[in-house]
């Protein structure tokens, strides 16, 4: 039974932590590096990590191993998250609540779909490793799709009301 809790409770442990170091990371990159790569290298080699470790997931291995490796791969979508809340800011600083709610209104009708993309690859190719191809396959296009983005080009430009102070540590 202890077993069984250590195992439920493991992903989310190690998604906070990532949480956390994925917010201190992209902020690091981004002061050192740039942008460019404190936003979307973190995200594309998080979510590609991800894919890697979802597809490792269904190699034959024992089901403790199965278990941590999907505990790491969330914690590898995780490490994204303080990019993915904070590109929203660099790109269009006076409309980011907007880009946002519309960021998070999409996710959630991933989660919404998931479940029946799940029930219907299930039922059709009786196997539950099918669901897991598919879920690697959609975070390797999330992650290609974070080289599509430039968080150095605004979307809209910034109102003049904000603080010059703001507007010279953007550039």
């Amino acid at each position: 039974m202890l077993g069984g809790g250590v195992f439920a409770a493991l992903p989310f442990l190690l998604a906070g932590i990532a949480d956390l170091a994925g917010g201190w990371l992209t902020d690091y990159l981004a002061r050192t590096r740039g942008l460019r790569v404190g936003r979307c290298h973190l995200g594309f080699g998080a979510f590609l990590t991800c894919a890697a470790v979802v597809f490792a997931s269904t190699l034959p291995v024992p089901s403790i191993a199965k278990a941590g490796l999907l505990a790491l791969a969330l914690a590898s979508a995780d490490l994204a998250l303080g990019a993915c809340w904070a590109v929203p800011i660099d790109i269009a600083p006076d409309h980011a609540g907007v880009i946002t709610g519309c960021m998070n209104t999409l996710g959630n009708l991933g989660g919404m779909i998931g479940p029946l993309v799940v029930g219907i690859a299930v039922d059709r190719w009786h196997s539950w490793t099918f669901p897991f191809y598919i879920t690697a396959l959609v975070y390797a296009g999330g992650g290609l799709a974070w080289l599509a983005i430039d968080p150095t080009r605004p979307l809209v430009a910034a109102r003049t009301t904000l603080t010059p102070e703001y507007r010279r540590d953007r550039r």
